[in-house]
């Protein structure tokens, strides 16, 4: 509860002003009341502690006391802070601290002050509202303050001004006489000079005012004046102020005044008082002072820079000086300087009206303030929003991807411009902006305007000039920079959603930017994200030339708006311009970072920078601000460029050589027919698609019709994956009595736990050259032949043009199937595959259509296609009149499984959403870029966290392992001892990876310093002497 007869006084950190005289009037005439003086400086709370009242320092454990229940805080001005434990609660007695002709607070024009008066309105505007009582000492001031301070009628308490009505005879803080201070007698005249700021000058105004100092002090000798002068707060640091007081400061007839003490305890002493615009002529009127010299040397250099809100000649009295001399000459007949009495009671009344004799102004002053009520009152509040990569956002991620558009463009067209600056535009754009903008900052005062942003045209002439283009030429590079911004434009869904939401609840929304892109082309980017946002009120930089990092621009919308709302909240990206700044401001800012392509993105950039890698690359980027799912992104940026550029190659090519209809065969066909559908449907395609299940081990043997051919026994054939008995048995395609039987010389084979590479190389040409072992085979072919040539009937259409596709290999499956079908079709069949590569070419009736001739292994490729819930189709089964694949469920990475069903489509949508300069150059790019990313790149985050663990067995028969297994310590401190240790792991990087950072450490230790020393160790060995004599020895004896 607040104690309304408590009070706080505050007068920044001197105990001067109106405050100070209402205080001191409190502490001798209204005891009911307890004040307190509260600042930041010891010295003043000790200085009026002395004079026998209650001071605090703010900081103070009493001070903090006193604000959570002190009822009214008496200030001179309208507060840039309020102590946080005052909330809403208490009430602002604001008695100012002079009335004048000038504009001020939410109307003033002087750059440094406006940012700090916007500033604390900004942060406390409903508070000034609500809380806040203000003195008016006539009606032209009320009205006047009225509007400055934007106040209403209930606000406005009608009275003088303490500092004037308070008999300055009763009360000093210091000694008054300063005549006798200096020397002087009471002949003295005391003549004061209160000159105020100059915004146009603020370092050398007391040079000017004052050029020569010896021979005013010889005027003030000859008659006998003392001469006060004191500088405004704003500019007693002046250097030529300082260098005068430290040379003069001892001078008899001149007391540079210590800013310390209050000047107005002395007013009663002045003679004659030297003014110019400042408002101290009026309280020096009002105390009693009536001769006035009116020292304006710098009259229209003041008026062009200040706004003056009524004629200064007009209400103010006095002697005109224009000049120095005029000023000196006006002190040398000071005594006949005249009093113009009728025009100083004008003045008087049309500023003073409310300052009557006959009334106690401070029990006014102080009844309004016990009697206020404090309004609760709700003002609005006001959303700002930046626009670029706040409520839109280009296509390309960051803004050179629009200058590619423009080079890429230029690439295709003919132009005559020079093909330097073709091949490096967007290098020369960003230059010639950089030029452009530095030549603005450093050229304020050669150039004709007061500008700070820059114009798009300026960008475009200095790319003109430098690279000598006609106006044509200059206008195409105009016209394509417009046409990518409009085309690369769109919404940002997150902050649109926040935008729309306010607009729903009827809450003020303006839009922002620091843009050099003139109005109408950044109102039709907002039209074509949605018509309702260029209905907004909107404020850019180009237009205005004030950027929202210099401040300048959140300040000219204040004025533009009459700022009168609780708070502003703004949104934006730019740390500098859309956080600090406005934050400094008291704009509560609404910050989001803007996102920027990782590494893998910026790989993928820089490896094909062109415009269609940015579209790329940011629909990669935009996908991790909307899913922080690490699986989902590799599946969408790294699964994804391995295959989805072949398969649409393989569609577009299939559909360009009449194919109507296209079969994916198990396993790795399944992804594949996934990712084809969707293509087909996003383009909408007139192709069919058809899965069927087949295998090298369901086709290969019951292909063999008249022979088994030679690769069934080659490196490569169906023996490379022997590893045990079992094995081998599944490779010969016998049971044991039929091992037995045809190789009985090799029965011991059986006892062999894990065959080494003369066991295999002894089985496979044992088979090969055993002709019972052949029949046999081919007898077994020819049976199971039969369910074979049934499900490819039952499956195929022969009636239309058909093809496979399949993705990498020999293409030995392929041939398999080739004499299937050609076996069982009365006619020549062309068994056409595609593959991103093959290693054989069309023979015969195979034909193989090859999407690159890259030789980066795929071998990876194969973990990928193995994970899926089934086992490569051993065979087929008649079930129900219908032959059925044989399908073995087993183990596999559900989670990458569901990711790759989920995020695939999604990436097809949205890739082929696009108008690309080049579609079939960007495929290509990507896929490249993936295949070799993966060789060169195996360290990277993704691929060891989702790829290094699939299982497959790429060999035929070969038991399932990952990929790349982690390292364990085990088999690392084996290692470090000198023994061979098989990593089985198909990448040593990869696996590394994975491991333990202590296997890690030691790895990176065992490279420093045991590899390369064992080394040396056996360079040494192998080329010493005795050694060497040795092998020749021996070499001899043999």
């Amino acid at each position: 509860m607040r104690d309304q007869k408590i009070w706080i006084f505050n007068a920044t950190n001197d105990f001067i002003g109106n405050p100070k005289w209402l205080f001191i009037y409190v502490n001798n005439f209204r005891k009911d009341i307890k004040a307190y003086w509260m600042c930041d400086d010891l010295e003043t709370v000790e200085h009026i502690r002395s004079l026998g009242f209650n001071a605090e320092l703010y900081s103070s454990d009493t001070a903090e006391k006193l604000k959570s229940v002190a009822g009214v805080f008496v200030v001179h001005q309208a507060k840039e802070h309020f102590p946080v434990k005052f909330k809403d609660e208490v009430v602002i007695l604001n008695l100012w601290h002079g009335v004048g002709i000038k504009p001020i607070e939410r109307y003033v024009d002087s750059p440094g002050i406006r940012y700090r008066t916007y500033q604390k309105y900004i942060r406390y505007n409903q508070l000034y509202h609500n809380n806040q009582l203000f003195l008016a000492t006539s009606p032209l001031m009320e009205e006047h303050f009225k509007k400055m301070l934007n106040l209403d009628q209930s606000q406005i308490v009608r009275a003088g001004y303490p500092a004037n009505m308070y008999d300055k005879t009763k009360f000093s803080s210091y000694n008054h006489d300063i005549k006798k201070s200096k020397g002087l007698d009471e002949t003295t005249k005391v003549a004061l000079y209160a000159p105020t700021f100059r915004d146009y000058d603020m370092n050398n105004f007391f040079g000017e005012a004052i050029p020569d100092m010896e021979e005013l002090l010889k005027t003030l000798e000859e008659k006998n004046i003392l001469l006060i002068i004191k500088m405004h707060y704003l500019v007693k640091n002046d250097v030529n102020y300082l260098a005068a007081e430290q040379v003069y400061g001892n001078h008899p007839n001149i007391l540079f005044w210590d800013s310390s003490k209050d000047i107005y305890e002395i007013f009663n002493r002045i003679d004659i008082a030297i003014v110019d615009y400042s408002s101290i002529y009026y309280d020096l009127l009002a105390s009693g002072v009536n001769n006035f010299i009116r020292y304006i040397y710098d009259y229209e250099n003041y008026v062009n820079s200040r706004t003056l809100v009524y004629d200064y000649k007009e209400m103010t009295s006095g002697k005109v000086a224009n000049n120095f001399n005029e000023l000196l000459e006006a002190l040398s007949d000071i005594d006949s300087v005249e009093t113009n009495a009728n025009k100083n009671e004008e003045i008087l009344n049309t500023f003073w009206e409310y300052d009557k004799e006959d009334e106690n102004g401070f029990e006014k002053i102080i009844d309004a303030a016990l009697n206020f009520n404090i309004k609760h009152n709700v003002l609005p509040k006001l959303y700002s929003f930046d626009i670029f990569d706040t409520i839109i956002q280009r296509k390309t991620l960051r803004p050179d991807g629009i200058f590619f558009y423009v080079k890429d463009k230029l690439l295709r067209m003919n132009t005559g411009i020079p093909f330097y600056l073709i091949q490096n535009y967007p290098r020369v754009r960003i230059q010639a902006e950089n030029y452009v903008r530095d030549y603005y900052k450093k050229s304020e005062f050669i150039r004709d305007e007061e500008r700070f942003e820059i114009r798009f045209t300026d960008i475009i002439g200095r790319i003109k000039k430098i690279h000598d283009l006609t106006d044509e030429q200059a206008k195409i590079l105009y016209d394509l920079e417009i046409e990518a911004e409009l085309k690369n434009v769109e919404g940002k869904a997150d902050k649109l959603e926040i935008l729309y939401d306010l607009l729903d609840k009827y809450q003020d929304v303006i839009l922002i930017s620091d843009m050099y892109l003139p109005k109408e082309v950044i109102v039709q980017m907002l039209e074509r994200v949605d018509p309702k946002l260029t209905e907004l009120p909107i404020y850019l930089s180009s237009e205005s030339g004030n950027q929202k990092s210099t401040s300048l621009m959140y300040l000219d919308i204040f004025e533009d708006l009459d700022y009168d709302y609780s708070e502003w909240i703004h949104y934006g990206d730019n740390r500098h311009a859309d956080f600090n700044i406005p934050k400094k401001l008291n704009i509560k800012t609404k910050h989001h970072k803007l996102t920027k392509f990782n590494g893998y993105e910026n790989h993928l950039l820089n490896r094909n920078k062109n415009y269609d890698t940015f579209l790329l690359t940011n629909q990669l980027a935009r996908l991790r601000e909307r899913d922080n799912s690490k699986l989902n992104y590799y599946a969408f940026s790294y699964i994804s460029s391995y295959f989805v550029p072949y398969v649409s190659w393989s569609i577009k090519k299939a559909i360009k050589e009449n194919i109507e209809t296209l079969y994916f065969i198990s396993r790795d066909g399944e992804l594949l027919k996934k990712i084809a559908d969707e293509i087909i449907a996003v383009r909408g395609y007139n192709i069919k698609t058809k899965y069927i299940y087949g295998s090298r081990k369901a086709w290969r043997i019951p292909s063999f019709v008249d022979e088994v051919d030679e690769e069934f026994f080659s490196p490569f054939g169906n023996f490379t994956g022997l590893t045990n008995f079992k094995s081998a048995l599944n490779a010969l395609h016998i049971n044991e009595s039929e091992f037995n039987e045809l190789f009985p010389q090799l029965s011991y084979i059986k006892e062999i736990v894990d065959f080494d590479k003369n066991t295999k190389e002894l089985i496979r040409l044992s088979a090969k050259n055993n002709k019972r072992y052949i029949n046999l085979l081919l007898q077994k072919a020819k049976e199971e032949r039969e369910i074979v040539n049934d499900y490819l009937l039952q499956e195929i259409d022969f009636n239309e043009k058909f093809a496979f596709v399949e993705y990498w290999g020999r293409g030995y499956t392929q041939d398999c199937l080739d004499r299937l079908l050609n076996n069982l079709s009365d006619k020549t069949i062309d068994t056409i595959f595609f593959y991103a590569r093959s290693i054989y070419p069309s023979v015969g009736t195979s034909i193989r259509y090859n999407y690159t001739s890259k030789m980066t292994s795929l071998i990876f490729i194969e973990s990928i296609f193995a994970n899926i819930p089934y086992q490569s189709v051993p065979g087929y089964r008649w079930k129900d009149n219908k032959v059925e694949p044989i399908i073995n469920f087993k183990n596999y990475n559900k989670k990458l499984y569901n990711s790759m069903d989920e995020m695939l489509p999604i990436f097809i949508q949205e890739f082929y959403s696009k108008n690309y300069i080049d579609e079939d150059e960007l495929e290509r790019n990507f896929y490249d870029f993936g295949v070799d990313y993966f060789r060169n790149k195996p360290e990277d985050s993704f691929i060891v966290q989702f790829f290094a663990p699939l299982k497959d067995s790429v060999i035929l028969y070969e038991p399932e392992v990952e990929y790349a297994p982690a390292i364990s310590y085990k088999m690392a401190t084996q290692k470090l001892l000198g023994k061979k240790v098989p990593l089985k792991t198909k990448n040593k990087r990869m696996s590394l990876k994975r491991s333990p950072k202590g296997v890690q450490r030691a790895y990176k230790y065992y490279n420093k310093y045991i590899k390369g020393r064992k080394q040396k160790i056996k360079n040494k060995i192998k080329n010493n002497k005795l050694v060497k004599i040795g092998k020749r020895i021996k070499k001899f004896i043999k």
